[in-house]
């Protein structure tokens, strides 16, 4: 019999293709990760597009980004990425899609773990912000993410006494956040939580449960103060 490898071995050649990524990965942002200034981003715009998902036109790349799942990655034109960002997708299953002018500040980690992690247009995502599935993670358009935000799209199970905690598995309900919103410094958000369109949360909270749109909610657990829309706006004179 002449059977070619692919025939006696089906699925060996993707896994193959990205056993090959993941090397041809690690030797790119080996050699041009710490590359600096605006020589270091054209030479990563220039190679990173072979190993990423998507790379759109205009895109800033700092140093010492860190790539996991590559192929799993897809990064909008006008995107921003700064120093020492850390982006894994958990390829094949996973994914983490950067819509147009997103900007991920310095120090945060995406991990999307085999789900999907999606931040929509003119997303700011600010110093230290982390997030992780395997639960997925939408977060609309136009939104603010203070530095050290902690959103967690996972919750361990623990019901069983006899069973290490770690050993029992997780839950996945997923997080959105909808379009407009504001998280302060600090915030963290559980998984199943869906924040509504508009709503600010204050420094410090903690998102245990769902808050409808317009909301302002602080405190631990996060409860609403009151709704941006039913607000009375007064003006202010201004003194010459």
């Amino acid at each position: 019999m002449n059977n070619t490898l692919e025939q006696k071995l089906p699925g060996q050649k993707p896994r193959l293709n990205s056993i090959w990524v993941k090397r041809k990965t690690r030797v790119l942002t080996s050699l041009l990760g710490p590359v600096p200034l605006s020589l270091g981003n054209r030479l990563r715009c220039l190679f990173y597009r072979s190993i990423l998902g998507d790379l759109g036109e205009g895109i800033y790349l700092g140093t010492e980004l860190e790539l996991g799942g590559a192929k799993g990655i897809f990064l909008g034109a006008g995107s921003a990425i700064d120093n020492r960002v850390r982006l894994d997708s958990g390829e094949p299953d996973g994914r983490i899609i950067l819509k147009p002018q997103v900007l991920l500040d310095r120090g945060v980690s995406l991990e999307a773990l085999g789900g999907c992690l999606e931040i929509g247009e003119q997303t700011c995502i600010g110093p230290y912000v982390c997030m992780a599935g395997p639960g997925d993670i939408r977060i609309g358009k136009n939104c603010m993410i203070a530095s050290h935000v902690s959103i967690y799209a996972n919750n361990h199970i623990f019901t069983d006494l006899h069973t290490p905690i770690g050993k029992q598995g997780v839950s996945c309900a997923g997080i959105v956040i909808e379009d407009d919103c504001w998280l302060g410094t600090g915030v963290r958000v559980l998984d199943g939580v869906t924040i509504g369109h508009g709503s600010v949360i204050g420094a410090g909270a903690v998102v245990t449960k769902n808050l409808p749109p317009f909301s302002v909610a602080v405190g631990v657990p996060a409860k609403v103060m009151y709704r941006r829309s039913d607000a009375t706006s007064k003006s202010v004179p201004v003194k010459p």
